[in-house]
């Protein structure tokens, strides 16, 4: 998902987009500077070099040659002073300005000697002046007073070069513009054959190559400031900077072109030389009339287009206006260090702003909490840093209260995919989380009423099993003292009935029936009187129980009985006992009626920490359904018991067939002893 800003419908680029090239042609235009002012420099040491030079070399380099000495020195210190200024543009060094103030410095007092020179006589050949050193005796100190005028011009435009009016204007820039005028003069009388217009009344005519470096030097001190009042018009983007960057250098070389011509045509006697200047006036101004016809005619193309495309942006914004100030959710956008460029009504008013005091401000200076502006910062970073779109969920403490915002973020784009901030829109959530906490505090309640509901159950339920036992234990007494005593009174009785039965056959085979129901009778008794209450597990401890158990069972199923004991006592606490106890015996009724196995094995282990009572057979195992199935009472019973004491049961099948039932329970510290 991109975002963009300030597109409209012509595809034209929105004003961010003309700031950025502004910039990159600013850039382009000082990196073009320096290259002239390197070549100037280097172009006045080569000069130095030749003046210097062995008679064979000098009459190769003629035209260097014709440039003199002293006006090649001066070229060297204006390009080492440009090259250091263009340098010094972003980074402002005070030993760079320094420097190049120096060096601009010396090149003023070498102009003004030179021109002291030409108009009082002056004999610098005897001055002990900087710079006239480099020059020498071979070349001398004379040049044509036009160039030392130019040499004055640029060191002036130098020392000026950053130095504005109170009305905003360059001194330099100006300076530059007659120095380009002053080198055109010579160039063009090159250009036309016009000797007077190279020499001006002087002995020596001002070189060729002097000529175009003055030139190139102008060029180079306007375009080292390209941001400074007049090379801005012509590096902006705004309408008068692109008629000039059109019209200026086609209607120039157009005149050029039309004025040689015509030159031409009166060197070769087509007309009259009277009639060039009435040619010439005619048609530079049919010239002139014609381009800027041309180009107005362009510009009302563009102010028409730009026109309908700013009708169309203010509709669009007017739009956007008005979905932005209607909503009640609060919209923003910042750029990429985190100040606020946009933000509708909604987040004014959550900061407590107005657009002018929030405008351009960063997060910390918007929220009173630094712990939340600085949250924000992060968010905001990391969503322009993946370049992807992400919801956050913010609680902010603001002065009118404490709320709770679902803030969708995206990376705002440019035309060109660049990262220019961050776009959000965020949602009043606070209702909701009010309820989704209130919702959470019931279920917490509801939880712990739940919990304490569940330890009555288990309380209750050790009572009822405590009752039970107790029930248990007296009807076992009961059927001790007085059923065991009684049948042990009837048996004798009727071992003495016995002896006074007369001899008569149906008597005597009663007597083998009636023995066979009172021992039937006893063991019944007794087996009852064992599962009610275990007197074994009650005298003689866990192990002697379990033994019990297993020996019963296999003198009842004819099944193979193991069991895996401690070694030591077990001393486990009497509840805990009887719970195993009872477990153990559902378990091994269980197998004995539904396992149809012929070996089953019981291993009790006890540590510091819990108690497992594990029963294995080799039986037909137990189906899933029924061993998930809650509504068995057995199982169902074995789960109740140990989630009572806080353990757990395993059923699962055993290795090669049968069941494996695992029965855990953790020891209180006091029952681990």
């Amino acid at each position: 998902m991109r975002m963009t800003l300030g597109r409209n419908d012509t595809g034209e680029n929105s004003l961010l987009e003309q700031y950025v090239a502004t910039q990159s042609n600013v850039a382009n235009i000082v990196t073009a500077a320096m290259g002239l002012a390197v070549m100037v420099g280097l172009f006045g040491v080569v000069v130095l070099i030749c003046c210097y030079a062995e008679e064979d070399y000098r009459k190769l380099l003629a035209d260097l040659i014709l440039v003199q000495g002293s006006t090649a020195a001066g070229f060297v210190l204006a390009g080492c002073t440009l090259y250091m200024q263009c340098i010094n543009v972003g980074n402002q060094s005070r030993r760079l300005t320094l420097a190049a103030r120096l060096t601009a410095s010396l090149l003023l007092l070498l102009s003004i000697a030179f021109l002291l020179q030409n108009f009082l006589g002056v004999n610098l050949s005897r001055a002990h002046l900087p710079g006239l050193v480099l020059v020498g005796s071979a070349i001398g100190a004379e040049i044509h007073p036009l160039a030392a005028t130019c040499l004055l011009l640029v060191a002036l435009a130098l020392l000026l070069h950053d130095q504005a009016t109170r009305g905003g204007h360059y001194p330099a820039e100006y300076l530059a513009f007659i120095l380009i005028g002053l080198a055109a003069i010579p160039l063009v009388g090159y250009l036309y054959g016009i000797h007077k217009l190279t020499f001006l009344s002087y002995s020596t005519g001002i070189p060729l190559l002097s000529a175009l470096v003055f030139l190139l030097l102008g060029a180079a001190l306007l375009m080292a400031r390209p941001s400074h009042r007049l090379m801005a018009i012509i590096v902006g983007h705004a309408p008068g900077g692109n008629m000039l960057r059109r019209l200026l250098p086609s209607m120039l070389l157009l005149i050029l072109l039309l004025n040689l011509l015509v030159a031409q045509g009166a060197e070769y006697r087509l007309y009259d030389d009277r009639l060039m200047l009435p040619f010439l006036t005619l048609i530079d101004g049919a010239l002139v009339v014609f381009i800027f016809w041309r180009f107005a005619g362009r510009l009302d193309r563009e102010y028409g287009a730009r026109m309908h495309s700013a009708a169309k942006l203010a509709e669009t914004n007017s739009l956007l206006t008005a979905v932005s100030d209607s909503t009640s959710e609060p919209i923003f956008v910042k750029n990429r260090q985190g100040l606020l460029v946009f933000a509708n009504p909604a987040l004014l008013q959550q900061v407590g702003k107005n657009w002018e005091e929030a405008m351009y401000r960063s997060s910390r200076d918007l929220f009173s909490s630094i712990e939340d502006a600085d949250r924000i910062d992060e968010d905001d970073k990391r969503v322009m840093a993946s370049g992807l779109p992400e919801t956050i969920e913010q609680t902010l403490h603001l002065q009118h209260g404490i709320f709770t915002y679902q803030s969708t973020r995206v990376p705002w784009f440019d035309k060109s995919g660049n990262v220019l901030g961050v776009i959000g829109i965020s949602t009043d959530i606070s209702e909701r989380k009010r309820a989704e906490d209130s919702l959470r505090e019931r279920e917490a309640r509801l939880e712990k009423t739940v919990i304490e509901r569940t330890a009555l159950l288990r309380e209750l339920t050790n009572h009822l099993e405590t009752v039970r036992e107790e029930e248990k234990r007296a009807i076992a007494r009961e059927l001790h003292d007085n059923m065991g005593a009684s049948l042990t009174a009837l048996s004798m009785h009727l071992e003495s009935v016995y002896k006074i039965l007369p001899d008569d056959e149906k008597w005597q085979e009663r007597k083998p029936r009636i023995q066979g129901l009172m021992s039937s009778l006893v063991g019944t008794t007794r087996r009852i009187q064992t599962e009610l209450r275990p007197n074994m597990l009650d005298l003689f401890g866990l192990k002697a129980a379990i033994t019990e158990q297993l020996d019963e069972l296999a003198e009842r199923t004819d099944m193979v009985c193991k069991a895996s004991l401690p070694d030591e006592d077990v001393v486990i606490g009497h509840e805990m006992e009887i719970a195993i106890y009872r477990m153990l015996q559902e378990m091994l009724n269980n197998v004995a009626k539904h396992a149809k196995a012929s070996l089953v094995n019981v291993i009790l282990d006890i540590d510091e920490e819990q108690v497992a009572l594990t029963v294995r057979d080799n039986g037909i195992g137990i189906p899933p359904e029924r061993r998930d199935n809650n509504k068995t009472y057995g199982l169902r019973g074995l789960r109740e018991r140990a989630t009572f004491f806080g353990g757990s049961v395993d059923i699962r099948p055993a290795s090669g067939s049968g069941a494996l039932i695992t029965i855990r329970l953790p020891l209180a510290p006091a029952a681990a002893v």
